[in-house]
């Protein structure tokens, strides 16, 4: 695992390196946010990313040269997925996911509060609201979410 004091500096939270470490503090995670260890065998390796967890193939991650929290699939490391400023939009694409996984509302919650997610009630009432026009809200949502 990366120094977890490079991972605190970026805002992950204890639970969250609990979490990523084996120890499963949040279970509606277990799949979406795991250890990253695929990357290590990807040339992504080779750009000084400070990755941060995968599911599957995908990879979410620190990028230091332009300051960006980044998600890509390992299978094609040139097409970044999504790009935030802050620590908060890349956990709102992980709960996206996790909230698309049938989560109930109360474990959601308090898996975002474990992991410092702050929009966790904005993100469920407004995909409650989204309806047909979810894939747009969607592809905003992770930009509207920044560090208080």
């Amino acid at each position: 695992m990366i120094n977890s004091k490079v991972l605190r500096a970026l805002g992950l939270t204890e639970a969250m390196l609990c979490h990523l470490d084996g120890d499963s503090v949040a279970p509606p995670l277990d799949y979406r946010c795991q250890e990253a260890r695929a990357w290590r065998s990807s040339p992504i390796a080779g750009r000084g990313i400070v990755p941060l967890w995968e599911c599957g193939m995908v990879l979410d991650y620190f990028h230091p040269a332009n300051g960006r929290f980044e998600r890509c699939s390992l299978e094609n490391i040139d097409e970044v997925w999504c790009s935030y400023a802050s620590l908060q939009g890349l956990l709102a694409e992980l709960f996206l996911d996790v909230c698309e996984d049938e989560v109930d509302d109360a474990a959601l919650r308090a898996s975002a509060s474990l992991f410092g997610f702050h929009g966790v009630g904005r993100l469920l009432a407004e995909a409650a609201r989204a309806g047909a026009g979810c894939e747009q809200w969607r592809a905003g949502f992770g930009a509207s979410c920044v560090e208080h």
